[in-house]
């Protein structure tokens, strides 16, 4: 397959960089949980919760940042389709090993090798299957807004050199554009008793996917990632792994902040259900760190305004022999 060199200066979003290099990765030994990574865009706004029977969907996130996902067909969605861009967001991490940019191609020769990557059972085909034509000729389109006091002599050229003396307000507005696949390819075959197998799986992750992912992943402990039942439930740790590791003080989150990013009310809607989904919000961080991430630290106000988020250890300790790449055996 061709490849296309990667031009680093094209950088659109300016998310840290430096958080795909924090672990070094033992990917050597067998028998081990599992590593894999998202993009860390996405754990500021996702994908929709359910089949939202759209080929459009808008979802506001948090630091001035949207997301809106596009497909021919149907926007990828639920605990599967995340399941489904973490597999692929850790090939396009991993080719960083070996490939100089482009697109990279993954192959399955079956769609149960494809479940045993994502180490789900056979009954999940399906599913997983309607992920991957959700994906197929799918694409993301973020926007930013970054609004910052700045001196006005940064902005002369734009004065004519007559600029303000004084402190300006800056609103910088960041957008792009990026396909998920360039292309999709399976195979079904048909016997006489009319069964129907579905493999020769091949999918070809577009070079600014691929780019991407190699300057935005955060690394999450792939085996909870799967576990956690919700989707909810999934994005509010990968959250946690990526704002808790990152932070150096204290961050105070509103509840209304918490709500409109991770479960949104309509303005439409009654008003009493962002008291409702700021519960199931609660409950969920309750039970990750319960259950799924026992080392993270924050702590839920008593009179209900929000949480305050503090710096944890990563639930990925470099090094760490327990983790093996989700891909490693494959």
């Amino acid at each position: 397959m061709g490849r296309k060199k990667i031009d680093e200066s094209n950088e659109l979003l300016p998310i840290d960089d430096t958080i795909s290099e924090l672990f070094a990765l033992d990917a050597t030994r067998e028998n081990k949980k599992q590593i894999g990574y998202i993009p860390s865009f996405f754990t500021t706004a996702s994908l929709p919760f359910k089949n939202m029977h759209k080929t459009s969907f808008v979802r506001k996130g948090s630091q001035g940042l949207t997301l809106t996902l596009t497909s021919p067909k149907n926007v990828p969605f639920g605990k599967y389709g995340r399941l489904l861009l973490s597999v692929f967001t850790t090939h396009a991490v991993i080719s960083a090993n070996k490939d100089d940019g482009g697109p990279i191609m993954i192959q399955y020769a079956s769609l149960a090798d494809l479940l045993r990557e994502l180490q789900l059972p056979k009954q999940r085909g399906k599913d997983i299957k309607e992920q991957i034509e959700c994906f197929a000729g799918a694409a993301f389109n973020f926007e930013s807004k970054i609004e910052e006091l700045k001196a006005g002599y940064l902005f002369k050229e734009m004065y004519d050199g007559n600029y303000p003396k004084t402190d300006v307000q800056v609103r910088t507005v960041t957008t792009g554009t990026i396909l998920f696949t360039d292309g999709v390819q399976f195979k079904e075959v048909t016997d006489e008793t009319k069964d129907t197998k579905t493999g020769d799986f091949k999918i070809i992750l577009s070079d600014k996917f691929v780019a991407f992912c190699q300057k935005h992943a955060v690394p999450i402990d792939y085996t909870v990632y799967k576990d956690i039942k919700s989707p909810i439930g999934k994005d509010l740790y990968a959250w946690l792994v990526y704002r808790n590791n990152s932070i150096k003080e204290p961050v105070f989150i509103p509840r209304h902040k918490l709500v409109e990013q991770f479960i949104p009310v309509d303005d439409s809607k009654d008003s009493n259900l962002v008291n409702v989904n700021y519960a199931r919000i609660v409950e969920l961080l309750k039970e990750i760190k319960e259950k799924y991430y026992k080392e993270v630290k924050f702590e839920i106000d008593s009179s209900g305004s929000g949480i305050t988020l503090y710096k944890s250890p990563t639930p990925v300790i470099k090094d760490d022999p327990r983790y093996a790449l989700i891909t490693t055996n494959l």
